[in-house]
């Protein structure tokens, strides 16, 4: 099951849900995702990996990311490949830069203006499938 939470920046008003977790497509988005890998979207050392070790899981999770360099924050697929070669599935900001995967208790910035979010800034929850 996923969560939705909503946040409202009380410095400058920007409001943006975001989802995380795993729904009921998740199968789908894995098979997705091991096409993509195959295709060489995360780069030749993914590729390789999964070409060499067939056997090997891909799961996928949305999560939130956020860019270090242009402050986006948004959530994404997180691709997680499982086997004998552990290669990083790394997640790249319209700019060009590499995302942060935001974990638990971890800071997010506010994408407009910058100001940390806090538990006060979250105005809605939701849970999905």
């Amino acid at each position: 099951m996923g969560k939705g939470i909503a946040y409202k920046c009380a410095g400058c008003g920007f409001q943006q849900e975001y989802l995380t977790g795993i729904g009921f497509t998740a199968p789908q988005e894995a098979a997705q995702e091991r096409e993509n890998i195959l295709a060489g979207n995360y780069g030749p050392k993914a590729q390789a990996a999964l070409q060499g070790h067939s056997e090997a899981i891909v799961d996928v999770e949305h999560a939130l990311y956020q860019c270090g360099a242009c402050g986006k924050l948004e959530s994404r697929l997180a691709v997680k490949l499982t086997g004998p070669v552990v290669v990083p599935i790394l997640q790249h900001c319209d700019c060009g830069a590499t995302m942060h995967r935001i974990r638990a208790g971890e800071e997010m910035l506010c994408p407009d203006c910058g100001r940390p979010f806090g538990e006060a800034d979250v105005v809605g929850v939701t849970l999905w499938d």
